[in-house]
């Protein structure tokens, strides 16, 4: 009967899709962005050992201090990436699977309809938790960002109440 109904309502079946096709678009977008976040994390980690280099012993503690935590942040907005990655994929195999199993449920049969869809189920909810782990990654890093930030404001601030006792 469901089969039936599938093949006879294009809405029923759109409604198959269209769950894991958004949340396809919306990790497509979020690895563009992660993307670009990790590029400039790795910008400022060869910023900092070229820096480091140059300047030897004589240079500000908080640069030497950055250059850890922009290491970390790097391999946190990686695995972010990695994740993402892994959530598109599992979210598209939903929709492949999810569209099959509404295509062909009448000639398929029951079992193998339903192995679809629990197929669809699975990797719906696996990539679902890949998305949300890389978020958490991301807000990990945003924080590390921020509080490598605040140092270095302090810092700054410091050097410039000197600056003036001078």
């Amino acid at each position: 009967m469901l089969a039936s109904m599938a093949l006879s309502n294009s809405f029923l079946v759109l409604s198959y899709v269209g769950g894991p096709a958004l949340l396809t678009n919306a990790t497509t977008l979020f690895v563009l962005s992660t993307s670009n976040r990790f590029a400039r994390a790795v910008d400022r980690s060869r910023f900092l050992a070229e820096t480091l280099a140059e300047a030897g012993g004589s240079m500000r503690p908080t640069l030497r201090e950055e250059m850890p935590e922009v290491h970390h942040r790097v391999l946190l907005i990686g695995r972010a990436l990695v994740c993402f990655y892994l959530a598109s994929a599992c979210f598209a195999i939903a929709t492949l699977n999810s569209i099959s199993s509404a295509v062909f449920a009448q000639t398929i049969g029951a079992l193998a309809t339903t192995i679809l869809a629990s197929i669809a189920v699975i990797t719906g909810v696996a990539g679902f938790a890949a998305f949300i782990a890389g978020a958490v990654l991301l807000v990990i890093e945003s924080r590390t960002a921020v509080r490598s930030l605040s140092r270095e404001y302090d810092e700054t601030l410091s050097l410039a109440r000197k600056a003036k006792e001078i």
